[in-house]
């Protein structure tokens, strides 16, 4: 990534286009949503398997929804299903966890796969709601 002065310290946004940018998203975000006040609690599991295995994982995710690879062998539905037993993964969590995604894809990304990433996490959001609790999508 190059600087830009326009930016400050920080890089400029750059095309999102490898498996090398959305590592780098990815922990950028989780490094945000660890310590923000709302999503902290519904992710100290990290603290037990751990938070670069699961980063592997969560880039398999977003490389295979983003670029249509077939490394990703989660289970998604089921996981969050358990996080909101635990945590109640309530529709202020979910916005604030759409919010800290797109800024942070807008913080250092652009063009059509940044746009994708951030649509697919939006329909992810309405998914899970309806699925979890029967909620109302965004």
């Amino acid at each position: 990534m190059t600087r830009s002065d326009t930016h400050g310290d920080r890089p400029a946004p750059v095309e999102l286009a490898s498996r090398e940018h959305i590592d780098l998203l990815v922990r950028r975000f989780y490094e945000r949503a660890l310590d923000d006040p709302v999503l902290a609690p519904a992710f100290d599991v990290l603290a037990v398997i751990g938070l670069d295995d699961h980063l592997v994982v969560v880039g398999d995710f977003w490389e295979q929804i983003l670029f249509r690879t077939t490394r990703y062998r989660g289970a998604f539905v089921p996981v969050h299903r358990a996080l909101h037993g635990h945590h109640g993964l309530t529709p202020a969590r979910f916005e604030r966890w759409l919010q800290l995604w797109c800024g942070t894809v807008d913080e250092m990304f652009h063009g059509v796969d940044a746009e994708r990433a951030k649509t697919k996490a939006e329909a992810m959001v309405g998914s899970l709601q309806k699925t979890l609790y029967g909620g109302t999508a965004r």
